[in-house]
């Protein structure tokens, strides 16, 4: 299956998809997005704020659960208490452990498997993944869905603004 088709071939995938919750491999990602490889000399702090943003208005456009798992080594700066980022859930993985870690563990103890996708371009932490009952697709395969979402809401936003702006004027002109 071809990563550009994944959706398509998962018609189940867009049906249900809202009561997904999509777990990220943030470093993955931002390694593989070329957007946020262009913010490669910035720091990694910076790198982690524009992706969790980017995830934050996508959850907030499509009303699913993201969570976004970084490796806790590569964080000198890590929150003690990892929580919610205003709708997107951040975790940085213990000392000793990798995302990849957490991410399993959280798949293996989710009651509903299926309902869960991950998202790495780590093709062996997608086989255990999908191993375990969960579904799986490439950061890059992602992007185009969180970017199709964002072009939306975008739309969304200009159209709603433009149409307030227009009813304002015919309110004051009595049309």
């Amino acid at each position: 299956m071809s990563e550009a088709s994944v959706y398509e071939d998962k018609p189940e995938f867009e049906n249900a998809m809202n009561d997904r919750w999509i777990l990220v491999d943030g470093y993955s990602v931002l390694h593989a997005w070329p957007k946020l490889r262009r913010l490669a000399r910035r720091r990694l702090e910076q790198q982690r704020e524009v992706l969790v943003t980017a995830l934050r208005q996508y959850a907030d456009h499509t009303g699913r659960k993201v969570t976004v798992v970084f490796d806790g080594y590569a964080a000198k700066h890590k929150p003690e208490v990892a929580g919610p980022s205003h709708g997107v859930e951040v975790l940085f993985s213990e000392r000793g452990k990798t995302a990849d870690d957490v991410i399993e563990r959280l798949v293996g103890q989710a009651e509903a498997r299926k309902k869960i996708l991950v998202v790495t371009s780590d093709n062996m932490e997608r086989h255990t993944v999908e191993s375990m009952g969960a579904q799986s697709v490439s950061a890059e395969a992602f992007e185009v869905e969180v970017e199709t979402a964002l072009a939306e809401l975008g739309r969304l936003v200009r159209f709603h603004g433009r149409r307030r702006k227009i009813g304002s004027v015919r309110d004051r002109f009595g049309g």
